[in-house]
Protein backbone atom coordinates (compact mmCIF):
# COMPACT_ATOMS: atom_id res chain seq x y z
CA UNK A 1 0.00 0.00 0.00
CA UNK A 2 2.80 2.60 0.71
CA UNK A 3 4.72 2.17 -2.05
CA UNK A 4 1.09 2.74 -4.19
CA UNK A 5 0.85 5.70 -2.15
CA UNK A 6 4.15 6.84 -3.04
CA UNK A 7 4.22 5.74 -6.69
CA UNK A 8 0.52 7.59 -7.28
CA UNK A 9 2.40 10.77 -6.13
CA UNK A 10 5.26 10.55 -8.17
CA UNK A 11 2.90 10.10 -11.15
CA UNK A 12 1.14 13.25 -10.00
CA UNK A 13 4.24 15.33 -9.49
CA UNK A 14 5.06 14.05 -13.17
CA UNK A 15 1.70 15.40 -14.60
CA UNK A 16 1.74 18.26 -12.78
CA UNK A 17 5.28 19.02 -14.83
CA UNK A 18 7.41 19.39 -11.80
CA UNK A 19 11.03 18.26 -11.93
CA UNK A 20 11.10 16.55 -8.77
CA UNK A 21 9.52 15.60 -5.51
CA UNK A 22 10.60 15.84 -2.17
CA UNK A 23 9.26 14.09 1.02
CA UNK A 24 10.35 14.09 4.63
CA UNK A 25 9.92 11.11 7.01
CA UNK A 26 10.67 10.49 10.45
CA UNK A 27 13.95 9.15 11.39
CA UNK A 28 12.33 6.11 13.37
CA UNK A 29 10.65 5.24 9.81
CA UNK A 30 13.32 3.04 8.85
CA UNK A 31 10.92 0.74 6.65
CA UNK A 32 9.95 3.80 4.66
CA UNK A 33 13.22 4.96 4.20
CA UNK A 34 14.28 1.76 2.38
CA UNK A 35 11.02 2.28 0.19
CA UNK A 36 12.44 5.69 -0.85
CA UNK A 37 15.67 4.45 -1.66
CA UNK A 38 14.05 1.48 -3.76
CA UNK A 39 11.88 3.68 -5.55
CA UNK A 40 15.32 5.63 -6.45
CA UNK A 41 14.93 8.50 -3.75
CA UNK A 42 18.36 10.07 -2.45
CA UNK A 43 18.77 11.56 1.35
CA UNK A 44 18.96 15.07 1.06
CA UNK A 45 20.52 15.66 4.09
CA UNK A 46 20.98 19.68 3.85
CA UNK A 47 17.02 20.19 3.58
CA UNK A 48 16.31 18.29 6.91
CA UNK A 49 14.54 20.49 9.55
CA UNK A 50 13.11 20.27 12.80
CA UNK A 51 9.17 20.51 13.07
CA UNK A 52 9.62 21.14 16.55
CA UNK A 53 12.41 21.58 18.92
CA UNK A 54 14.71 18.35 19.39
CA UNK A 55 11.98 17.31 16.97
CA UNK A 56 13.55 15.82 13.09
CA UNK A 57 12.49 14.89 10.06
CA UNK A 58 14.87 13.44 7.30
CA UNK A 59 14.82 14.86 3.71
CA UNK A 60 14.66 12.90 0.30
CA UNK A 61 14.03 14.00 -3.37
CA UNK A 62 13.09 11.80 -6.66
CA UNK A 63 14.84 14.04 -9.62
CA UNK A 64 11.88 13.18 -12.47
CA UNK A 65 12.83 13.04 -16.10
Amino acid sequence: VGQALVQDCVRRTREAGRSALVLSTKPEMTAAQRLYARLGFQRTPERDWEYAPGKGLLTFQLVLD
